[in-house]
């Protein structure tokens, strides 16, 4: 039989082990509590801290930041009420940190030389960023946007060697998902699920013909008007929304020409061989000048929208995510 202080004893143990545990759960954990002190702490008080002990002392720290020596003494008071401990000591002798008070000096003065580099880190960066940035897109894209975001990007980073190639739309695609360029610039049937895009313009189609069409100067009042006429088609290049245009209103059944160029398409069609769906703003300066003429006018006509691609799977490349950055900031400005 067991005595009973002895078993007194052993329940005290137990009850004083529960409890310990009990306490132990409570408290944060260390990393937890760490990011929650970060989290509150008024960082201006560290830099305020730092001027006092580069100044040795309040008064002259006060003098130099022209603050008022009592503002200082206030947001000393609070840093050390906030850490629970006394960072220095003001008397007859002078002003003297204590031990927790150099501990601090130490870490707010490698802190102060870090944000010092800053502005010198942030302009090195245009000779650490290298290597090359290889873009696919479709070709005679008009984009503004995109114009001004890879002349931004060259004049930011010089080092960096752009490889700029063009192909039709699905060959872009399937250059990204074999992780053979790094961004793509196109239409886009379907959105593929591994890919990332992000809308860069909508790309407005209408037929022109040429000066010596029998319908330059005539405004078509439909594409019915336009399904008797030879067409010039522009083959791969052609984007789903306008093949589906053109078989809707059975536009194209009679073929005078085919190029998977769009330029030669154009070509084509300025030299009067058949009518010819080409992007607005790559036909602008021809109708401008008098050599093409749009048949069709107002909404009515085929749209096409052009996305930035990149493939998130494939290996990381901080230049390709500054040029991304670059045309969000673009598009962002042109909204």
């Amino acid at each position: 039989m067991q005595c009973p202080i002895s078993l007194h004893l052993g329940y005290t143990s137990i009850r004083v082990s529960l409890e310990e545990s009990v306490l132990k759960r409570l408290q944060p954990e260390p990393r937890l509590r760490d990011l929650r002190f970060a989290k509150n702490l008024d960082w201006n008080l560290l830099k305020l801290f730092n001027e006092i002990v580069e100044a040795h002392g309040i008064t002259r720290a006060a003098a130099l930041l022209n603050r008022k020596q009592p503002a200082l003494s206030l947001a000393l008071k609070r840093l050390e009420e906030r850490l629970g401990v006394t960072l220095c000591r003001r008397g007859p002798t002078g002003f003297e940190l204590t031990e927790e008070g150099r501990i601090l000096a130490d870490t707010c003065s490698v802190f102060a030389a870090s944000v010092r580099e800053i502005p010198a880190r942030l302009s090195d960066i245009k000779a650490e960023v290298r290597g090359h940035l290889r873009v696919m897109l479709v070709s005679n894209l008009v984009a503004p946007a995109l114009d001004q975001a890879i002349e931004t990007f060259h004049q930011k980073y010089p080092a960096v060697e752009l490889i700029v190639e063009v192909a039709a739309w699905t060959d872009v695609v399937n250059a990204l998902i074999q992780h053979k360029v790094d961004v793509g610039i196109s239409p886009s049937r379907v959105m593929r699920a591994e890919l990332s895009y992000l809308p860069l313009f909508t790309e407005v189609h209408r037929p022109y013909c040429g000066r010596s069409h029998p319908m330059f100067g005539v405004e078509a009042s439909g594409p019915s008007d336009l399904a008797s006429e030879s067409f010039v088609l522009t083959g791969a290049d052609e984007g789903d929304e306008l093949t589906e245009f053109r078989l809707q209103h059975g536009l194209g059944r009679h073929v005078a020409g085919m190029s998977n160029h769009l330029e030669e398409a154009k070509r084509l069609a300025m030299l009067g061989v058949g009518i010819c769906f080409l992007p607005e703003g790559y036909a602008k300066p021809d109708v401008d000048s008098g050599r093409l003429w749009p048949l069709l006018a107002g909404d009515g006509v085929p749209r096409t929208g052009i996305y930035v691609v990149t493939d998130p799977n494939s290996p990381a490349q901080i230049s390709r995510e500054l040029f991304i950055t670059e045309i969000r900031e673009e598009l962002k400005s042109a909204a």
